[in-house]
């Protein structure tokens, strides 16, 4: 009888069997490093938006197509609120490609590094160091478009991927003119 429970127990009683191999999977970027959070007022020039990218997907990164980088400037305007300077639209700034991910021996997954300047930035959005002002603030977004034609992105992931310490991938950064 106890022959019979056991091996009763191990049957998966689901109808239909759910094919996990047919699965459609999607992809991330997950924040490795990030080492810089604010564009210093005095010294715009040396200022820089840097971070340490890897793709994560059913193919350890190999579905990557490009990761697309746009920029925005924001700032906060007293009895207006918030206001986009000059437009509202974000720009491109830079484009990766898969070429620019490499294996590492930290993970299986593929890496990227990129550096945007915050005359760059400033540049693109179509202002220049003069308009800066305190607690003007960059918005960088990430679209990751992989090789299926599909495109990740800050509208598209859920809480769990953008705001999870584990996966760490809000395809989203802030970068605040900071006044020392």
């Amino acid at each position: 009888m106890s022959a019979l429970v056991i091996f009763s127990s191990c049957r998966d009683f689901v109808e239909p069997n759910i094919p996990y191999s047919e699965f459609d999977t999607g992809a991330y970027l997950r924040t490795i490093e990030r080492t810089s959070v604010k564009f210093d007022s005095a010294k715009l020039g040396e200022s820089n938006f840097e971070l340490t990218l890897e793709a994560v997907d059913a193919e350890d990164g190999a579905t990557v197509e490009t990761v697309e980088i746009e920029v925005q400037h924001r700032r906060v305007v007293t009895g207006v609120g918030l206001e986009y300077t000059p437009k509202s639209a974000p720009v491109l700034i830079k484009t990766l490609t898969l070429a620019d991910f490499a294996p590492n021996d930290k993970s299986r997954f593929l890496r990227t590094s990129f550096v945007i300047s915050a005359k760059e930035a400033i540049e693109a959005v179509g202002l220049t160091e003069a308009d800066m002002k305190c607690g003007d603030v960059f918005e960088f977004s990430l679209i990751l478009n992989d090789k299926f034609g599909r495109s990740f992105n800050r509208e598209n992931v859920s809480g769990n991927i953008s705001g999870a310490a584990f996966y760490d991938s809000p395809f989203q950064y802030f970068v605040e003119v900071k006044c020392e």
